[in-house]
Parts: C-alpha cells; sequence; structure tokens
C-alpha cells in the first residue's frame, strides 16, 4: 500500500469484528508508533495494549462512565441528530466491541515542554494508525476520556508509574467500511 493511499483511505473503525489480533501484528504496529519523530528526540510516549478480558473488562467500566457524563455535552451539540448521540454513547459504552485498546501515555512530567511531547505522542499515534490500516486493521482515536478527567483513573488502573494518560486507540479487525468524509476547503495555502 502506498503512503498517500493509506492516508486517504485510513477511517476511524467503531465496529469489530469478534477475532483476535495476533500477538506478532500489535508489536508491529506499536513498533512503527515508536519511529515517529518527536521534540528533542525525546520520545516521550509509552503504550500499553490491553489485550487480557479482565483489562478490557476494567477499561469498560471506566468507558461506562465516560458514555454516561458525555451524553448531556453531546445532546447540546447535536440536538437535532439524537442519532448521532446514541450511536457515540454506545460506541463509548462497548468501544465497538474490539479486541485490542492501546493507551499511550507520556512517560514522565516535561514541564516546559509539555506541548512538544504531547505534539510528539500524536505523532506517534498517527503512525499507529497507519500502520494497522496497511496491515487490515481498524482503529479509532477516542478522546473523550482525558476531556471528560478519566485519565487519571485509566493511569492508575494500568501504568501507575508510567506517566500521564494522554489518548485511547481501539484496534480490530473492521466489522464494516466507514464512509468518506468530506475534507473542509481552505485548510492550507503556500506563500
Amino acid at each position: 500500500m502506498e503512503l498517500m493511499e493509506a492516508i486517504q483511505k485510513r477511517r476511524s473503525v467503531r465496529r469489530y469484528q469478534d477475532r483476535e489480533v495476533p500477538r506478532e501484528l500489535l508489536e508491529e504496529i506499536l513498533e512503527a508508533a515508536c519511529w515517529a519523530p518527536s521534540a528533542d528526540n525525546l520520545q516521550p510516549w509509552y503504550f500499553v495494549a490491553l489485550t487480557r478480558p479482565e483489562d478490557i473488562a476494567l477499561l469498560r467500566e471506566t468507558m461506562e462512565k465516560v458514555s454516561e457524563e458525555i451524553k448531556p455535552y453531546l445532546q447540546e451539540m447535536f440536538p437535532r441528530h439524537p442519532r448521532v448521540v446514541a450511536e457515540t454513547t454506545g460506541f463509548l459504552r462497548r468501544l465497538g466491541g474490539a479486541p485490542v485498546y492501546v493507551l499511550a501515555f507520556l512517560q514522565k512530567d516535561y514541564g516546559h515542554t509539555r506541548d512538544a511531547v504531547i505534539e510528539s505522542t500524536a505523532a506517534a499515534i498517527q503512525n499507529l494508525h497507519l500502520a494497522a490500516h496497511e496491515r487490515g486493521l481498524g482503529t479509532c482515536w477516542v478522546n473523550a476520556v482525558t476531556g471528560l478527567g478519566y485519565g487519571p483513573v485509566l493511569q492508575q488502573l494500568f501504568a501507575p508509574d508510567k506517566g500521564e494518560f494522554v489518548s485511547l486507540i481501539s484496534v480490530g479487525w473492521p466489522d464494516h467500511t466507514p464512509r468518506t468524509p468530506g475534507r473542509k476547503p481552505g485548510r492550507w495555502e503556500i506563500r
């Protein structure tokens, strides 16, 4: 798969097949994530891939709370689209039934370079998405956790000594092909 094809065809997948992702494949996409560029070459990220049923059950308990807490915000944001509210809260509750969830952390407090290490970790997450897509896997980047303050909960549950929780990515074999969303015009210029 060519890079531009991967960039243009990758989609956020919100429904997954009940099918295991081989460990070797997970290792490949996590390794690809770690090849991202980073500010001052800090490589500030730390990833935890949840595959064990007991870990996934703990994650889903937290996501049930996230789903309930975000519902009023979504209802306000989409007052004429109750289906969007239902689909989003349903996805958050079950995370699409993915067999793997990757949690991204910042390894330590980087103080004055915080924005740069967040950006670096985002680049690593993008690498993870593209590497997964190239191998036929679907992913979805979930940020509602941090927005509602549940990051410390996930940090304590899954990586108490690995730094601040940044984001959650669901990973699995897609059960559908999401439609291609339009691109907004006027997002760049050349001077």
